[in-house]
């Protein structure tokens, strides 16, 4: 068995654990993973460095080592300008529509523009919400879309309502990471997601293990 942690800023480089680390323009990989998501982070955004950040991203994406585009989204609580936002958010959906990989999504209160943009531009590739912390009603918007839910340490909190969430998570749509968490390890959240939709550690690594297969075609981890 192995556990599988979606999103992380800081891997470990553990065995039994594979690790897709998130990279934004400008950083360099630590090495410890050979799994790499890329994107254009809304925090960081900046007018006279986009030109740059569009050709780093388009160099990463094609990179076999980069399995994911991410994270990119919407973020109604950062500095940066909506309209800034939207066209990196925009590129990075193309760029993953075009190498056929996968989106991380970073989306803070602004859940309904991006399942319009999804609408809008019908993207064949799978969208994967990290770190998502809502509601049950929030979560069945995005899984009516056709969206993967990605669940971290929020879950492990008391009356959080993220766990309720993925308690009614289909097992096909969901997965588990440590985003940026350094005190918390990827095996204490598979521990309490398991208790929570009720299943083994085991079971709960088969089924990840099947989404990621699925999610990830035609550029499976391994």
């Amino acid at each position: 068995m192995r556990y599988l942690n979606i999103h992380t800023h800081f891997p470990t480089g553990h065995l039994a654990v594979l690790e897709v680390e998130n990279l934004y323009f400008g950083q360099a990989p630590s090495g410890k993973s050979p799994f790499l998501s890329a994107g254009l982070h809304p925090w960081f955004l900046k007018p006279e460095n986009m030109d740059a950040a569009l050709a780093w991203l388009e160099k990463q994406a094609a990179l076999p080592g980069v399995v994911a585009i991410g994270e990119a989204g919407l973020d109604k609580v950062c500095d940066t300008s909506w309209g800034l936002q939207e066209q990196a958010f925009r590129w990075c959906i193309d760029i993953s529509e075009r190498v056929k990989k996968p989106l991380v999504i970073h989306c803070v209160r602004a859940h309904n523009e991006v399942v319009r943009l999804k609408k809008e531009l019908k993207p064949a590739q799978p969208w994967i919400f990290h770190g998502f912390n809502k509601n049950t009603d929030m979560a069945a918007m995005l899984l009516h879309e056709g969206c993967y839910l990605s669940f971290g340490a929020s879950i492990l909190r008391e009356n959080n309502h993220s766990a309720e969430a993925l308690q009614h998570t289909p097992a096909g749509h969901f997965f588990l990471e440590t985003d940026d968490m350094q005190d918390i390890a990827i095996e204490q959240i598979y521990q309490k997601a398991a208790e929570i939709k009720g299943i083994s550690v085991e079971e709960l690594a088969e089924t990840l293990e099947a989404n990621m297969a699925r999610c990830f075609a035609p550029h499976p981890l391994s």
